[in-house]
């Protein structure tokens, strides 16, 4: 058995190497380890004896073997190292997706300037208002938007830019002024938009034209955004909601890990190969 695990082993180590050979003499070193092992795994069949054995091997079989060994540590190294990192992305990106869902329940109160506004209210308080809104959308999308560039942590990430998008959403979207009694655009009418790399801005210009223009639409707007985008940021850092599953999948992953860290390492930890192979092969 042990002898057909270091088989498989360097045959998988073969194939997922060979695209980054440099040369035809690395893919034949392995394709030659795996026949010798192949042939000591025939040499185990009953009738077969440790002189028979010994002849099937080619050279002197201590050192085959020591190469052998070698091989296959290199390859549990290797397999340990591509492990661990993934359980440390995979406990990062927990960590991450764990404060993201509490500044979205704290970003759920971010309109709720807005929806106090009135038609007493000063244009002033109107602008100041939005401002905090627009500062506040800002903060959390400036502290999370590296973890979704191309190759970062949440890249691909599917939970965590649902969230994204689901805001970015509510904060552009023409429906909460077609239809809604507000501007036909929603805020875009009013002089906010996105900037190329997600942020959102005010153009006070026209903010100012459209208050002017349009005092009772604006507010509906503003009223209209604050209360879908609460609802959206609330629903999101909901309990069972897709970003809750996700955290309590990535922390269920490192929690099975760190139990079985043991046998990880009974398996392919330094020198383990060597002992198996010793007990198989005297």
């Amino acid at each position: 058995m042990d002898i057909d695990l270091a088989a498989f082993r360097l045959n998988a180590l073969a194939l997922l190497t060979r695209a980054d050979a440099s040369s035809g003499a690395a893919s034949a070193g392995q394709a030659g380890l795996f026949e010798t092992l192949l042939k000591l795994q025939s040499a185990r069949l009953p009738g077969a004896s440790g002189a028979g054995m010994d002849g099937m091997l080619p050279g002197g079989t201590s050192a085959r073997m020591q190469s052998v060994l070698a091989q296959l540590e290199a390859s549990n190294s290797a397999f340990l190292r591509r492990y661990n990192t993934r359980v440390e992305s995979i406990g990062n990106e927990a960590e991450v997706l764990t404060r993201l869902r509490e500044r979205l329940a704290e970003l759920g109160s971010a309109g709720d300037g807005l929806k106090q506004l009135t038609a007493a209210s000063a244009d002033g308080d109107i602008k100041a208002a939005l401002r905090d809104f627009i500062e506040r959308y800002n903060q959390w999308d400036s502290e999370f938007d590296p973890y979704f560039e191309d190759g970062a942590l949440l890249d691909g990430n599917q939970a965590g830019e649902v969230a994204r998008f689901s805001l970015r959403r509510e904060a552009g979207s023409i429906f909460h002024g077609a239809g809604n009694g507000g501007f036909a655009l929603g805020l875009t009418d009013m002089g906010v938009g996105f900037t190329p790399d997600g942020q959102l801005q005010l153009d006070e210009q026209a903010f100012d034209a459209a208050l002017l223009a349009g005092r009772e639409g604006a507010l509906q707007t503003l009223h209209n955004v604050a209360g879908a985008f609460s609802t959206a940021a609330e629903l999101l850092a909901a309990d069972g909601h897709l970003l809750d599953r996700r955290i309590g999948n990535a922390g269920r992953a490192v929690a099975w890990a760190a139990e079985n860290q043991g046998a990880l390492m009974a398996e392919f930890g330094p020198n383990t190969a060597a002992a198996k192979l010793a007990k198989w092969y005297r």
